[in-house]
């Protein structure tokens, strides 16, 4: 992977997990502080809906993570089988 690629990728995924994380905690907020969220949200994030953001946003957070915690390992992993001689 090109260096001006594997960079790109590696700020969308931070990104992303920034966004996904920030949004699964006010949605959490909007759980359990929904006296608090729904007034600053002008109304946007009621309870039903905070509930509905924090379920679903599970599975993407998760995924988004993974992807963060393995990128750098994998690049790395893939520059040594890349760099391996082939015997001839």
């Amino acid at each position: 992977m090109r260096r001006n690629a594997y960079t790109m990728v590696k700020a969308v995924i931070h990104w992303a997990l920034l966004v996904a994380t920030l949004l699964y905690l006010l949605s959490g907020l909007g759980i359990t502080q929904y006296r608090l969220i729904e007034p600053l949200t002008l109304g946007l994030l009621s309870k039903g809906l905070s509930l509905k953001i924090h379920d679903n946003l599970l599975i993407p957070f998760i995924l988004l993570l993974s992807v963060h915690v393995l990128l750098e390992p994998a690049k790395q992993i893939y520059s040594r089988v890349k760099r391996k001689p082939t015997a001839n």
